[in-house]
């Protein structure tokens, strides 16, 4: 019978497994009885061995994160107040962003829509929870930005997993103006993220302007229909069509015209004038002209989507809404503008790429046929927080492609095509891996069909290009809520804790939470009977995953446990890890692994010695005892079948895999 107490799971030789929360294990004597002692510890061995190296990935797919509307912000005590807490909880992380609220020039000339001021607008940091409390959430460290509620704030609540395995497409909530949430994905994984399925934020961004049909009246430019904004809902006739939405909330009077509303582009004039890209950091492309040379006349394109500055990183936006094209024909097929691209936030220890994509593109502009088409999106934002990538991979913040315009050979009648959305923008925040980006600006609609009788055709514009970025420092604040530490003191968590047999030493990996509130690391080693420090390592704030090199291992085996001490001088030992350095008299050696006809074993053996082979359910599957000192063994596996199995020489465990 096998006992365990509420930590220790199982002792052989000197070796300890411990219960942890990441990997909870049975009491020993629901996973041992009636098994005989020896092949109890064994499978007990092989099953914590297997939980450790190999941990259970989460499938994930569709939306994963959830949405909040912020509706105070109490600086004072790091505290949001948010329209519904139902699926918070302490010890979450959190993404803040303010959506909207710049001040923009509001002349209806040529000038309207430029920035005066984006003021709290794109702002955002990530924050842990401290404490909720009706509909009050508190947050571990203060606020860096202010933040303005009127303006469109969220938060967005991050999906945390230890591994996680993206089976089907990941994607977010569509931006919603009306409620000021969504648009973002917030992935958080520990180890590994592996995409087998795409992260999907296009078109998840600020709205394309909607398309809305006209009556046939026009008026001829530059008399009644040269001005920048109009109310488009007003449609006897649409004197401007709708505009995209930006980090400006304009108002209904401003929401039609050629006039671009900072980073969303402006919709085509009356008549049948082309919308124009949005913007993200880099500007839009200008929707196409009116060329008629008779009929309802005059170019009055929507005008670009304009660039924003991020001061420097401080800020993240969505792409902008692409400009509706102008449209009063009977046989239109315009959709309206793209709508700009969201934002996606990734954080993991390392990303399997396996040739899939991470996207924030901005989507295409709507055609048309003998009207106006409509301009693309802008692309989104990306922040990627990963160390360690394998495998190809595509970040893509690509522009949207503006619409494109059909004349059908209507006598001396030719209209606008839409202008691309511009590119977005991809932070890393280390170098530039070695994975394919792209942040091109969305190309011009095409614009064909056409009278040769028409006047010389107004194109539209492409987007710009976008930008890449290396050593990004994500917004996070390492200063310490004085209201939230009266009520709640946040703890350090050990994640993981592990040793590795490198060529010739032996590495030591951990990750934690929380890193600001730890002081030192002190990895111990247990030398003549005594745990002795190796090293004192100090703590980095913003900083989860730490390594330590030891270069003197021992030969047999070598046990380690971490120290963690906090700021307040609290500690705790992380569960101890034994390795084998460097080869001994009595380790032993087998190839090929993996094996498919025979296994050779050999090594220096004396005469007790026995191995066994096992599989993972504890049964033996081959054993013997006929060796002789510094010899070697054939063993025959093609009657296995494929898969994993345990060598065992006297107190030593190797793992076997068999393939076919």
């Amino acid at each position: 019978m096998c006992k365990s107490d509420p930590k220790v799971v199982s002792r052989l030789g000197n070796n300890y497994y411990f219960n942890s929360p990441m990997f909870p294990v049975r009491p020993a004597t629901a996973l041992c009885f009636p098994l005989p002692k020896t092949r109890c510890l064994l499978l007990l061995k092989v099953i914590v061995f297997f939980f450790l190296t190999s941990p259970a990935q989460t499938n994930i797919s569709g939306i994963v994160n959830s949405y909040y509307k912020v509706v105070e912000v109490i600086p004072s005590k790091a505290c949001v107040r948010l329209n519904t807490v139902v699926g918070l909880a302490r010890l979450q992380k959190t993404l803040i962003v303010q959506m909207k609220g710049a001040s923009v020039v509001t002349t209806n000339g040529s000038t309207f829509g430029d920035t005066t001021s984006l003021n709290s607008a794109g702002n955002y940091e990530l924050a842990i929870i401290c404490a909720i409390s009706g509909d009050s959430v508190f947050m571990f460290h203060n606020f860096l930005n202010s933040y303005t509620v009127a303006d469109k704030v969220q938060l967005v609540k991050f999906a945390e997993y230890f591994s996680a395995n993206v089976v089907d497409t990941v994607k977010a909530t569509a931006w919603n103006n009306a409620s000021g949430m969504g648009g973002v994905i917030a992935l958080s994984v520990s180890q590994t993220l592996t995409l087998n399925a795409p992260i999907y934020a296009d078109g998840s961004g600020f709205a394309g302007g909607g398309y809305v049909l006209s009556n046939g009246t026009c008026f001829n430019a530059p008399f009644d229909a040269n001005k920048y904004f109009y109310n488009a809902s007003f449609t006897g006739p649409q004197n401007g069509s709708y505009k995209g939405e930006s980090v400006y909330d304009f108002p209904l009077s401003q929401s039609g015209g050629r006039g671009a509303p900072a980073n969303g582009g402006g919709g085509g004039n009356n008549h049948n004038n082309g919308g124009a890209g949005g913007a993200n950091l880099a500007a839009g492309g200008k929707g196409g002209g009116n060329s008629s040379s008779t009929g309802c006349t005059g170019d009055l394109h929507g005008e670009a989507g304009k660039p924003l500055k991020n001061w420097s990183g401080t800020k993240i936006f969505f792409g902008g809404g692409g400009g509706a094209g102008h449209s009063n024909g009977t046989l239109t097929i315009s959709n309206g503008g793209g709508d700009g691209g969201g934002i996606i936030f990734i954080q993991a220890g390392t990303l399997v790429g396996n040739g899939k994509v991470i996207s924030a593109n901005g989507g295409t502009g709507g055609n048309a046929l003998s009207d106006g088409a409509s301009g693309g999106g802008g692309a989104g934002s990306i922040v990627m927080d990963v160390p360690t990538y394998s495998g190809l991979l595509s970040i893509q913040a690509v522009g949207g492609k503006g619409g494109d315009e059909n004349d059908a050979g209507t006598a001396q009648r030719c209209y606008g095509a839409g202008g691309g959305g511009s590119g977005g923008v991809i932070y890393f925040t280390g170098s530039i891996p070695a994975v394919t980006t792209s942040v091109t600006g969305g190309s011009a609609g095409l614009q064909y069909g056409g009278d040769p009788a028409c006047n010389a055709a107004i194109l539209p514009a492409n987007g710009a290009n976008g930008n890449t970025n290396s050593n990004y420092t994500i917004r996070q604040s390492t200063d310490s809520a004085s209201y939230c530490l009266s009520i709640a003191p946040l703890a350090v968590k050990l994640f993981y804790f592990r040793v590795a047999q490198q060529t010739s030493d032996i590495q030591l990996q951990w990750s934690i939470s929380n890193p600001e509130l730890a002081k030192q690391f002190i990895p111990e080693k247990m030398i003549s009977n005594n745990w002795s420090p190796l090293s004192i390592l100090q703590v980095d704030g913003l900083n989860q995953t730490y390594t330590y090199t030891d270069e003197h291992p021992g030969t047999g085996a070598n046990l380690y446990r971490l120290k963690v001490i906090e700021k307040n001088n609290s500690f705790f030992y992380s569960p101890i890890r034994q390795v084998n350095g460097k080869q001994s008299a009595d380790d032993f050696v087998m190839y090929p692994n993996p094996a498919s006809q025979q296994l050779i074993v050999t090594g220096d053996f004396s005469p007790s010695t026995e191995i066994k082979l096992f599989d993972l359910s504890g049964k033996l599957k081959w054993q013997t005892k006929k060796l002789r000192a510094n010899g070697s063994v054939t063993i025959d596996v093609s009657y296995l079948p494929a898969g994993v199995y345990v060598m065992q020489i006297d107190d030593v465990i190797k793992r076997l895999v068999v393939s076919k």
